[in-house]
């Protein structure tokens, strides 16, 4: 290293104490002298005496080496050195830029070296960036370009999606409009347009700061108003114009709204839980009263006529009582869908025909008469048989009991939806009064006939909605007049090749 640092050295002195009349001779005496550092780079290595060439500072990559040599060749020739040299001008600065010259060269050309001891191959793998590092140089340009194309393509949408019939769409574009003017003018002001910028700057910010506080007591009214609402008071009315804030005031009106629906329904539920402890304290009361007095009448009387008269009236009452626990413990369980339920392929019309069957002695009684309106295909649907055999039996005791004698009834049962869904229409005209919204009737211990005269619980239609809709179905009552509708609907099985049916419904795999 000291051999070298002398060499260095010693082509330096010889730069510096030769005489060039020229510039032209000066940068040519310079390129020889960098040319006799770099052969010297190549063969100092060859001499085993010097010890060189294998340095860790020989291991530069090769694009760093090739730029830094590049930079001191163009310096040494169209710098100032040249121009020092032959005049005369060297001086302690200058020697030193001389032998960082030589000393740079000397380096580039060992580094360069590396490529004819390792191999062009091995050196360009080993000591190249662009070759190292290419794929990775290019993944990333190629992903740079297409976020800066993927940019200005959101930037050019944005500018599409720009709806200028908006309110605050035009007062920004005729803000950036009216500065843009301002702004162009004092450009041409020069000298006084920096106090011109000073004064529109001010009135810039006076400005602002009255549209925010304006903006800032419109947005006071909005928070007041639902803080109103939060308190309680949902029938406030917004009457003061919020500017941006419009907008807010429908989706308000919409909160109030359905604010108002929770209201009704959660005083509706009220009602309703006060009303079922009063229905179902006395439809429990009613027949246990009936059996309390007719056992006290038993222990005293001693006809024995009598007696047996009263053990069927408390046969009678007891009965009662008991199919109103039951039914009450069959709603609770429906209620908290706790039901298992057996599903099978079910014919809903063969079934419907069997329950009519076995129900017809009431209909005779009530003088009814049956209008069935029937499809010749079987409607097969994946139903609980016992649970639907209840829903229809329900339904139709309900027309048994509430229908004016001697009136028609009608059954329309149908398919809908392309065969999809299977539909059970019963009507019938109301003996009484319907005194009772149509939803209330599916309601727990409500009945058609508010003074509770006719036998029921009042759980029928409610215990055959429960049991619809535990079924995948839909059940719905409907009120013209004295006009009463109750439809069921039901899904139809996809494959309506089912067979095996026996009694309206067949046995089939429980799920």
């Amino acid at each position: 290293m000291v051999l070298l640092m002398g060499y260095l050295l010693f082509i330096t002195a010889i730069l510096a104490s030769s005489f060039y009349p020229t510039m032209r001779a000066a940068a040519e005496s310079i390129l020889v002298a960098l040319a006799v550092s770099g052969a010297a780079a190549w063969i100092f290595p060859l001499i085993k005496f010097f010890g060189t060439g294998n340095e860790s500072i020989f291991k530069a990559p090769f694009e760093v080496a090739a730029g830094i040599g590049m930079a001191v060749f163009l310096y040494s020739q169209y710098g100032n050195l040249p121009w020092l040299l032959h005049a005369g001008y060297v001086d302690g600065i200058c020697l030193c830029v001389l032998f960082g010259c030589t000393a740079v060269i000397y380096w580039v050309s060992g580094c360069l070296r590396q490529a004819y001891v390792m191999g062009l191959g091995s050196y360009m793998k080993e000591r190249s960036l662009i070759v190292r590092y290419g794929r990775n140089i290019l993944d990333a340009c190629s992903r740079g370009v297409a976020k800066t194309r993927g940019g200005i393509a959101r930037l050019y949408h944005s500018f599409e999606e720009i709806d200028f019939s908006e309110r605050n769409n035009r007062i920004i574009l005729k803000i950036v409009a009216v500065n843009f003017l301002i702004l162009a003018l004092v450009c041409t002001l020069w000298f006084f347009g920096i106090f011109a910028l000073l004064i529109y700057s001010v009135i810039l910010f006076c400005i602002l700061r009255k549209y925010f506080d304006d903006l800032r007591g419109k947005y006071a009214v909005l928070l007041n108003i639902t803080n109103q609402m939060a308190e309680g008071n949902l029938d406030i009315e917004i009457e003061e114009d919020l500017g941006i804030f419009n907008p807010f005031k429908q989706e308000i009106r919409k909160i109030q709204d359905g604010y108002q629906k929770a209201v009704e329904k959660e005083v509706k539920s009220q009602r309703m839980r006060t009303e079922l402890v009063t229905n179902v304290s006395h439809d429990l009361k009613t027949p246990l009263t009936a059996i309390i007095t007719y056992v006290n009448l038993l222990k005293e009387e001693k006809d024995e006529e009598k007696r047996k008269e009263y053990v069927e009236v408390l046969d009678k009452k007891s009965l009662r009582l008991k199919a109103l626990i039951e039914d009450l413990f069959e709603i609770s369980k429906a209620s908290s869908q706790n039901v298992s339920l057996q599903i099978v392929d079910v014919d809903v019309v063969n079934l419907f025909k069997q329950v009519k069957l076995e129900l017809e002695d009431k209909f005779e009684k009530a003088g009814l008469d049956f209008r069935c309106a029937y499809p010749e295909e079987k409607l097969i649907c994946p139903l609980d048989s016992q649970k639907t055999y209840r829903i229809f039996e329900n339904l139709l005791i309900n027309v048994s009991k509430y229908t004016l004698e001697g009136t028609r009834v009608y059954v329309k049962i149908f398919s809908e939806e392309e065969g999809r869904t299977a539909v059970i229409q019963v009507l019938n005209v109301s003996a009484e009064e319907i005194s009772v919204k149509a939803s209330d009737l599916t309601e727990r211990f409500v009945r058609g006939d508010a003074s509770r005269n006719t036998e029921g619980s009042g759980l029928g239609l409610a215990i055959a909605k429960s049991f619809t809709e535990l079924q995948k179905g839909n059940f719905q009552i409907k009120i013209e007049g004295d006009l009463f509708k109750a439809e069921v609907r039901f899904p139809v099985c996809k494959d309506a090749s089912c067979a095996g049916i026996e009694g309206g419904y067949c046995v089939g795999e429980s799920i």
